[in-house]
């Protein structure tokens, strides 16, 4: 227990003085006799035996009452985990390429599908490889010709998968293509806002697309250096039908090379190496999702552990003494221990 007041301890000296008044009225009270040898052999009442009770309650009670001045303090120390999350800004194409079919196990569903499952165990995790973000801030931004915030960065990851789950592809001819040029400066400039706001480790931003930047006012490589110069790392999947190497033939037999990546391919790589981040080839399901769990490793939420010492007021049991000893003291001063005038 500690005390927030120490200072009104002072008022303790006030005791002594309370002693000597107490002795001085005893005295003065007193009745003078020539001597007193027979009375201290006569046998003594529980009355006489109970007159230091009123003045030892007197003392008591003063104490109790300088001890709850005081502003006594009861001190537990407590241990909590602060996780220093990361703010990911996922971007998802949503062109009419996504339609194609890739591989997922056994059957074979749209690339938006696939895409899908991935991020959400990404998000939420899968009780598996993946282990969900639960302490990070995740947005979410879709592109086709145009890019849209699908949802703002938030922790209400619950509300974040439903949305996940309700991407479409876009239908509408006009506003098809690849924009992610666009996609990436928007979603950096969403997660440089945070500067001042949020105790975020790091940001990040996950780029998927299966094509090539076509349309939009934004190149890709200035969006990347916008994010570079924020501080913002770009990791980049380009979603592919299944590699096929190319075959060569020679008089000493035939040889397998494997694909080299497309221009579209070549971009992404440089927006990833520009920004600190990595870029990926997926073909199907098992592909795309060791890419999300190899950024998931990469970019790990930062645990800290804090200690720190909860007080809570505890003058409430010395005031409750004060009051007791000071009913007691009145209570045997008029009654059993009350001295004659």
């Amino acid at each position: 227990m500690t005390f927030d007041s120490p200072g009104y301890f002072v008022l303790l000296l006030l005791l002594p003085i309370l002693l000597a008044v107490q002795l001085r009225n005893r005295r003065r009270d007193a009745i003078t006799f020539s001597s007193t040898y027979n009375l201290s052999h006569a046998k003594k009442s529980w009355r006489i035996r109970l007159l230091f009770l009123p003045p030892l309650l007197l003392h008591i009670s003063l104490i109790c009452l300088i001890c709850a001045l005081a502003q006594p303090m009861t001190e537990v120390t407590k241990q909590r985990q602060d996780r220093q999350g990361i703010a990911i800004q996922v971007l998802v194409d949503v062109s009419s390429s996504m339609d194609i079919n890739m591989q997922y196990g056994e059957e074979r569903l749209t690339r938006m599908d696939v895409a899908k499952i991935v991020v959400e165990k990404f998000i939420a995790g899968d009780g598996q490889e993946l282990l969900g973000r639960p302490d990070d801030l995740i947005g979410l931004v879709t592109f086709a010709r145009y890019a849209d915030t699908i949802a703002p960065l938030s922790l209400a990851h619950d509300a974040l998968v439903s949305i996940v789950q309700d991407i479409t592809i876009n239908t509408r001819p006009n506003e098809d293509g690849t924009a992610y040029g666009d996609a990436t400066a928007l979603a950096a400039a969403q997660l440089d806002l945070l500067e001042g706001d949020q105790d975020i480790k790091s940001k990040i931003i996950i780029l998927l697309t299966d094509g090539e930047n076509n349309c939009g006012n934004h190149l890709p490589l200035q969006a990347a250096s916008l994010a570079k110069e924020w501080g913002i790392k770009i990791y980049t999947i380009s979603i592919q039908s299944k590699p096929t190497p190319d075959r060569t033939v020679t008089d000493k037999g035939t040889f397998m090379t494997p694909p080299i990546p497309g221009p579209g391919d070549q971009i992404l790589e440089q927006m990833a190496e520009a920004t600190g981040g990595v870029f990926r080839l997926a073909h199907d399901y098992d592909s795309l999702k060791s890419v999300y769990q190899e950024i998931n490793k990469l970019e790990k939420s930062k645990l800290k552990a804090v200690s720190y010492t909860d007080k809570s007021p505890a003058f409430a049991n010395f005031a409750i003494a004060t009051i007791i000893t000071l009913l007691l003291y009145s209570l045997l001063k008029s009654t059993i221990l009350r001295v004659a005038p």
